[in-house]
């Protein structure tokens, strides 16, 4: 979609004068920065995602609407928080929300607030009033079980063995509405200290403990030292301190975090075969990946020390 077109979107349809574009990223969405009086993020949407975005803005307007930091939602003149039209054949949604002028927070040195507002989240979350996609097995082990079938790995059974054991270690937890990526990437630290929680595009019902590890985990994805393990231990620890005081976890939660991690690793390389195709890994990778493992089991029971 031309610039031109976007520009004229923009003033006939949300009243702003002479906007400029700065364009910022490609990915499910086309991503701008958009300079009128003030800044705001704008993103164009294609068919393919446009369930998860309505999903993502559905629930940013909830959030909102209760007091949550989160990017407000620039509806437009009609009040309406999606913009629809058709190029060429082709539905494209148009999303415009405040620009959050901010930079990822150094978790080590807010891991309790962050904790308050994961346990806020969801604690709000516990009443949105829509159902959204339940994330079970399939989704967290057994999609790669399926790659690493096509790809016919030699050492299948190992992981197979380590996944079914995992799953078994969380598969009874209790299961929320979850934000689904909740790394410290979708978080943005303004200049006055303010956090927000941004990306709702993957929420799905899943065990809540799978959003606290993702925050949490400040292990290496490709080469697990012994500092990083220390530095997890001690941010989870502060972590959970602030989170108590919105959601409590049960004893079984808490010590279910090292479980959680290795899973992480099952969940994320699916999604990376998923985006990348098969042939974006080899087996020396996969290999790579399962050493990986075998030396995080080895961590595990040091890591629940203290909880």
């Amino acid at each position: 979609m031309g610039e031109k077109t976007l520009q004229d979107i923009l003033t006939l349809n949300y009243g702003i004068e002479s906007p400029s574009l700065e364009f910022l990223r490609e990915g499910g969405a086309v991503t701008y920065i958009v300079s009128g009086s003030v800044k705001y993020l704008l993103k164009v949407i294609g068919p393919a995602f446009a369930g998860t975005a309505r999903q993502s803005v559905s629930i940013m307007r909830y959030l909102e609407e209760n007091g949550f930091p989160v990017p407000k939602t620039i509806l437009t003149k009609g009040g309406e928080a999606i913009f629809e039209l058709e190029i060429d054949g082709e539905k494209k949604l148009i999303v415009l929300m405040e620009f959050i002028d901010g930079d990822e927070p150094k978790l080590e040195k807010c891991a309790a607030e962050v904790g308050e507002l994961v346990g806020r989240f969801h604690q709000l979350m516990e009443k949105y009033p829509s159902e959204l996609i339940s994330c079970d097995k399939e989704f967290f082990i057994d999609r790669y079980m399926g790659f690493l079938r096509k790809k016919n790995y030699p050492r299948l059974a190992e992981y197979e063995e380590l996944g079914e054991r995992l799953w078994n270690k969380v598969k009874d937890l209790p299961r929320g509405n979850c934000h689904g990526d909740l790394h410290r990437g979708n978080l943005l630290q303004n200049t006055d200290g303010k956090i927000y929680l941004v990306d709702f595009d993957t929420a799905c019902k899943a065990p809540l403990m799978f959003d606290v590890m993702v925050m949490c985990d400040m292990t290496d994805y490709f080469n697990l030292k012994q500092e990083d393990i220390e530095l997890t231990k001690e941010v989870y620890r502060e972590f959970l301190s602030g989170y108590a005081g919105y959601h409590k976890l049960s004893r079984e939660e808490i010590l279910s975090f090292p479980y959680w991690v290795a899973i992480r690793h099952f969940q994320l390389q699916a999604t990376i075969l998923e985006i990348y195709g098969m042939d974006c890994i080899d087996e020396s990778f996969i290999d790579g990946q399962l050493y990986w493992l075998n030396k995080w089991q080895e961590a595990m029971n040091e890591f629940t020390e203290g909880h």
